[in-house]
């Protein structure tokens, strides 16, 4: 994958999370497991709530001298996945729900979780990464960051299942208008 200044989109599933919290020693309950991560990888960030991430991310859009259409995409971001509310309904039993964004310097970190009640079945909880560069090398910087994350926790981000699971919440926000890399792929496996 080059590097490149546009956005993109990562899934994570259940059990990368559940092996993540012993290989990070994070403990049982984990609320924001990219954040926790982060910081036992000794990541120097700034977490912002969802108010301080719209005023950045609109910010970011007027003042770095990025392209219209990364401007456009970062307000389709904003839209799309920071609601006035916490939880945002994208359909009956699938949930999205923003957790925080990580300021790294070179790069926002989005996180966000998702869960799909299915009948007679266990709910999919699935976690989004999304990954705001601030520069060709914030990219580089972030997907070595997530390469790393990957190969320590060391098993498959989404299993297949799992990403076969999440494929409404993608429908969802694909018609919804929201469009980033990632978005309807599994960007791990170019990574």
């Amino acid at each position: 994958m080059s590097n490149s200044l546009e956005p993109l989109l990562f899934y994570v599933g259940k059990s990368f999370v559940d092996r993540a919290k012993k290989v990070f020693s994070l403990g049982f309950i984990v609320r924001k497991p990219l954040l926790q991560i982060l910081r036992s990888m000794g990541v120097q960030l700034v977490e912002m709530d969802r108010d301080e991430t719209k005023r950045a991310l609109e910010e970011f859009s007027r003042t770095s001298g990025i392209t219209i259409t990364y401007a456009q995409l970062l307000k389709e971001i904003t839209l799309s996945m920071l609601t006035p509310t916490a939880l945002l309904r994208a359909a009956k039993g699938e949930t999205i729900t923003f957790l925080g964004t990580y300021d790294l310097g070179f790069s926002m970190f989005i996180e966000i979780f998702t869960a799909i009640s299915r009948a007679f079945r266990p709910t999919i909880n699935t976690y989004i990464w999304l990954v705001i560069p601030k520069s060709s090398e914030g990219s580089g910087k972030a997907i070595q960051l997530l390469r790393d994350i990957r190969d320590r926790v060391g098993v498959l981000p989404i299993t297949p299942d799992e990403w076969e699971a999440v494929q409404p919440v993608t429908e969802k926000l694909s018609k919804s208008g929201f469009t980033v890399k990632g978005l309807t792929e599994n960007l791990w496996v170019s990574i």
